[in-house]
């Protein structure tokens, strides 16, 4: 028996990877199946988060300057007009003068643009004593606070995670264009080998490596494709290396200078 007529260094072997690479296509993934997928373009919101000035707190919505000069010792007197809820929010305007009681995560009404927290305001009826003044934008989430429309939010090529999907659904993406999955073909072979499962019968062993590759495959996002154990004949090797369909060919079996 001769030893390998040539090899391959890694370098070399990496550059052929290189050279004969391909950008696999894109396909459109629903998003309850996009984790761990890989991004084919980046992703930049179309829409402002929030799209809408909203309550921080749980308080009264008014205009910031009504309230200068409220404190404990001289609370100062307000018209309430109504509530604004999640979901649910205030008909009408606030005026000078005037509150509406809100909750946290409520559209702020129109003409507020303060909140007051409810830990320093006391109901009598219809009206408010408000304790505390507040600046303008106080307690206000801001239009775009979290994500400012047309600002990019997830790069191409990012493996996407659970966070990253809750993202896109924030921005109204349904189905974000992801790499297609490689499909991989698995060649494994050898007359020794019995089915992965199977109780080892000497002289024959059991089947191992595809199962390692098999978990490795879909664990980096791959798609493993059917395949069989294979004998130890050159023209049924050949024949299942040239098949077509396949996007990475696995290889697994001896090779060596021995008589097979």
């Amino acid at each position: 028996m001769k030893g390998f007529a040539e090899r391959a260094d890694v370098e070399e072997v990496e550059r052929f990877l290189a050279a004969e690479s391909s950008v696999l296509s894109a396909e459109r993934v629903p998003l309850a199946d996009c984790v761990g997928r890989v991004l084919a373009e980046a992703i930049q919101a179309e829409v402002d988060v929030p799209g809408f000035a909203r309550s921080a707190m749980d308080g009264y919505a008014i205009r910031g300057e009504d309230s200068f000069g409220a404190s404990a010792y001289e609370p100062v007197d307000f018209a309430l007009l109504g509530h604004s809820l999640p979901g649910q929010p205030f008909v009408g305007r606030v005026e000078p003068g005037t509150a509406v009681r809100v909750m946290t995560g409520a559209p702020l009404p129109e003409g507020a643009d303060a909140v007051v927290m409810a830990e320093v305001c006391s109901e009598e009826g219809d009206r408010l004593r408000v304790g505390e003044a507040v600046a303008p934008r106080k307690h206000v989430g801001a239009v775009g606070e979290d994500i400012r429309q047309g600002h990019q939010v997830l790069s191409a090529g990012r493996r996407l995670r659970a966070q990253d999907a809750g993202l896109l659904a924030s921005i109204g993406v349904a189905e974000p264009r992801c790499v297609r999955r490689p499909r991989v073909r698995l060649v494994v072979t050898g007359d020794e080998l019995l089915p992965a499962g199977s109780r080892p019968e000497p002289p024959r062993i059991v089947d191992s490596n595809s199962v390692v590759l098999r978990a490795l495959v879909a664990r980096d996002g791959g798609e493993v494709l059917p395949f069989e154990i294979l004998p130890d004949r050159p023209e049924v090797i050949r024949e299942a290396l040239s098949a077509p369909g396949s996007d990475v060919v696995l290889v697994s079996g001896g090779s060596s200078v021995g008589l097979e």
